[in-house]
């Protein structure tokens, strides 16, 4: 109990954004391989998240994993940061902007 306080508490976004992740998928009961099989993501790539060691996944990844957790998009700070910046794509509006 006491590790999930830590994790949910932390400061930097990076982390924040991994950790959110992981104590979701605790607070459901769930292994990453679990997770996995709902969302469609591999469970080594859910792995490499957690982990850090991939640090700005895809967007189509981070939307798999968001609704396999209930999770709002907007809770994923990187996605906000980084599609101001471009590099991470929502394909969506892509295509709405060229219309």
């Amino acid at each position: 109990m006491y590790k999930l306080f830590v994790i949910e508490y932390t400061v930097n976004k990076e982390v924040e954004n991994i950790n959110i992740i992981r104590v979701k998928r605790v607070k459901k009961g769930w292994t990453q391989l679990e997770l996995a099989e709902v969302s469609g993501v591999p469970q080594c790539t859910i792995s490499q998240i957690e982990r850090g060691s991939r640090r700005y996944p895809t967007y189509d990844t981070i939307r798999k994993i968001a609704k396999a957790l209930d999770l709002p998009l907007e809770d994923f700070s990187f996605i906000k940061d980084h599609n101001e910046k471009g590099a991470v794509k929502d394909e969506d509006s892509e295509a709405t902007s060229l219309l």
